[in-house]
């Protein structure tokens, strides 16, 4: 049984489904198991090379996907219904929030399983504060108060023994990942409510990406630096400030708040397990699937690398136990996911695309607010074309 799994900045993740691959393989000794780590692309670009030639490029029997890949592919006739397979979906054991954009369409079917889910917040040293905040939850629940506040900490030319800002797991440059959750924060996104047009053009929206990439700008992030690619996030004394989706050792002089100017709840992440409607073992995968759907297969796969488990009661036990417990139910009262819909995925990549060059032209200092612009035009043009097509 062959198994593709998303790569990861952190290579706890790996480390982990390592692990649990050991263990299934205790409890199944006659059932043969592999695994390929894929990055995004990679794993978009297998899942349509299978489409256009399925015996040259067969597609692994368990596939690793976010949650809002699961329309499309299943309507391209790529994966599974699991629905009567694994018991949390036939129940609908998940959060709410969850099971919003799982079953958006058909709540009778399921074509992927939720298996584990992260939410960037803002982590924040006391001691690198003190003295320019005086509250920091009041101050800096506001994106302005943020920025407020690290630009106090660069200003005066006085050396600091630390960087403002980290904001770990990029690929070097700004992501989708990166500006949707300040895109959210302005009630922005990238189509209309109706899903019948793109919006990368309105203020909303193309507001909350310049501020993130004003960040960049600015020099309080730094694109393609080492520490964006296989070093890792900086550790927690060496920063003042961490916009983090995973949890971080929260010690002594280190403490969390919600991401700034989200209003309490904010954006999350969802990654689920599916099963190829090609496999040859469609019942022995999706045994795997249910059975790394178990609570206590679950609970250890997240804890591992910093993630919360989908599954309801493991995900409530989780909350209940965390030392910022507070945060967290702030975090997830009614975190946005990204619409599981057909053009979701696709206009994810224009605007991947655009800010890909917009990060080269920032990087090389010769980035404009037209630059923003006319990238966003031409990804929401293309956008709008791939709805006519629907």
């Amino acid at each position: 049984m062959n198994i593709w799994l998303l790569s990861d900045y952190d290579p706890r993740k790996h480390l982990a489904f390592k692990s649990l691959l050991s263990r299934f393989s205790a409890a199944f000794p006659d059932t043969e198991t592999e695994f390929q780590v894929k990055s995004r692309k990679s794993m978009w670009e297998s899942l349509f090379a299978h489409l256009r030639d399925p015996k040259r490029n067969p597609l692994a029997d368990i596939i690793e996907i976010p949650q809002n890949w699961t329309e499309l592919f299943s309507r391209l006739g790529l994966l599974f219904d699991l629905s009567r397979r694994v018991e949390p979906l036939e129940s609908k054991r998940y959060p709410g929030f969850i099971l919003k954009e799982l079953c958006r369409h058909d709540e009778a079917r399921a074509f992927s399983a939720p298996w584990w889910i992260e939410a960037p917040a803002l982590f924040y040293r006391t001691q690198a504060l003190k003295g320019i905040c005086q509250d920091p939850e009041k101050e800096l629940a506001s994106w302005e108060g943020f920025r407020a506040t690290l630009d106090k900490l660069t200003s005066g030319g006085k050396r600091r023994n630390f960087r403002a800002l980290s904001s770990p797991g990029s690929s070097g440059s700004v992501s989708v990942s990166d500006v949707l959750p300040r895109v959210w924060g302005r009630r922005g996104g990238l189509f209309s409510d109706d899903f019948n047009r793109a919006t990368f053009t309105r203020d909303e929206t193309a507001g909350g990406i310049e501020d993130w990439l004003e960040l960049a700008v600015s020099g309080r992030i730094e694109l393609f630096s080492p520490d964006r690619f296989e070093n890792g996030p900086r550790p927690p004394e060496e920063c003042a400030f961490i916009i983090s989706s995973r949890k971080l050792a929260v010690r002594a002089g280190l403490k969390m708040l919600p991401y700034p100017g989200s209003a309490g709840s904010g954006f999350a992440l969802v990654y689920n397990l599916a099963v190829s409607a090609s496999s040859n073992d469609q019942d022995g995968a999706a045994s795997f699937v249910s059975w790394a759907m178990e609570p206590q297969n679950m609970a250890a796969f997240t804890e591992s690398f910093g993630v919360f488990p989908c599954l309801k009661s493991v995900f409530e036990q989780r909350l209940q136990e965390e030392r910022e417990v507070d945060v967290y139910r702030r975090i997830f009262s009614a975190p946005e996911l990204m619409p599981n819909i057909m053009v979701y995925p696709t206009a994810e990549l224009l605007l991947e695309r655009s800010l890909w060059n917009l990060s080269l032209k920032i990087a090389r200092k010769e980035y404009t607010r037209e630059d923003l612009n006319r990238e966003l035009i031409m990804a929401q043009g293309e956008a709008d074309y791939l709805l006519s097509l629907y």
